[in-house]
């Protein structure tokens, strides 16, 4: 047997001796047995408060509805303010982009009108051409083409309901106008239909918005 194995036998088998011989002293010595019991520690359960989730989700909503804002206003697409509320007016500034930097045109801000935009202020490219509204005092009388209606305060405020009030600014684009009332909060929008403007009998701004220029809605709808 080899020299180093055998000695660990051996050692083995007088710790074996030793022990035998201390466990039977003890039990001779003392015959009251002890037992120890371990607790194993309580599961932790972790509860997610609803309402807190669902406010983290809205900030980040509101969050990332301002950089779009934010990004749509540098690139010269959208005016009105930054305040992660999407509107006519975000609405009608994505359509802007959409067509003026050439993707789909659809309103929908999905995941290539994001790049692309993103790309675009990035850049600091200005894709958008700023639209210029017209006043009521520099007003011209010359009627469009084509049986449209004239393009002239006179000729809108004839479609109007209000009395006594004048209209601030206005602009005419695609046979529709939409412009601000003198009192400064009262928006219009209006349709050319032959050859007179017309108000719409249900909101433009909402459902009705689908095929309206973007500077229309972006003129005519509240912020």
């Amino acid at each position: 047997m080899n020299l180093k194995k055998s000695t660990l036998v051996a050692l083995a088998v007088a710790a074996t001796l030793v022990g035998a011989v201390a466990c039977s002293s003890k039990e001779s010595a003392d015959s009251t047995t002890t037992t120890t019991t371990t607790t194993a520690p309580a599961e932790t359960t972790t509860t997610v408060d609803p309402a807190a989730a669902a406010a983290a989700q809205a900030a980040e909503t509101v969050r990332f509805d301002k950089e779009v804002q934010q990004d749509l206003n540098d690139v010269g697409c959208y005016a009105g303010s930054v305040d992660g509320k999407f509107g006519p007016r975000t609405d009608a500034a994505i359509l802007a982009f959409q067509s003026a930097d050439g993707i789909k045109a659809d309103g929908q801000y999905g995941p290539a009108t994001d790049a692309a935009l993103k790309k675009a202020a990035a850049a600091g490219k200005t894709v958008c051409v700023a639209s210029t509204t017209t006043t009521a005092p520099k007003t011209t009388t010359t009627a469009a083409s084509g049986g449209s209606a004239a393009c002239t305060a006179a000729a809108l405020l004839t479609a109007l309901p209000a009395e006594g009030e004048t209209i601030g600014s206005y602009v005419c684009s695609g046979g529709y106008a939409a412009g601000t009332l003198s009192d400064g909060s009262t928006k219009f929008i209006l349709e050319s239909k032959n050859g007179k403007w017309y108000a719409f009998s249900t909101d433009p701004c909402g459902g009705a918005s689908a095929g309206l220029p973007p500077i229309i809605l972006e003129d005519g709808c509240p912020s």
